[in-house]
């Protein structure tokens, strides 16, 4: 997600929220099928089945993968912690642009979310650099 805080904060910034996060569940679910398959394996007296083992690994490791690239997609939405939100009170007493962002936010009735810190956090250190550089 990329966020200018030049700009007035987007409007629909969790349209995709909802689709990540329904992802990342069904994901999740088909992993936890191959956990459980992977223990039924263990605990039943059967003998060994060679599809049993893949079909659980494919299922445990598979969706494992992309549900690491959604749960990054995820984390962009999850609240501030004290220290984040101590942390951006500083840089909007430092940097003028940052108070106005977190303002803007705040209009729209909500708080600033991670993605949005993480952006407030690379834009205040591009505006160290463009003050040290000229």
């Amino acid at each position: 997600m990329k966020i200018d805080i030049t700009k007035a904060p987007p409007d629909e910034i969790f349209k995709d929220r909802g689709k990540y996060l329904w992802i990342s569940l069904v994901l999740l679910s088909l992993a936890l099928c191959g956990v459980l398959l992977i223990v039924y394996g263990i605990v039943s007296a059967g003998p060994a089945s060679e599809t049993l083992e893949k079909v659980a690994l494919g299922l445990l490791i598979g969706p494992a993968v992309f549900f690491t690239y959604f749960g990054v997609k995820l984390r962009a939405y999850k609240r501030l912690g004290p220290q984040e939100k101590e942390e951006l009170i500083v840089m909007g007493s430092k940097y003028p642009a940052i108070a106005t962002y977190v303002k803007l936010v705040s209009a729209q009735g909500r708080q600033p979310i991670f993605a949005e810190y993480e952006a407030v956090k690379e834009w205040a250190e591009n505006e160290v650099h463009r003050r040290q550089s000229g």
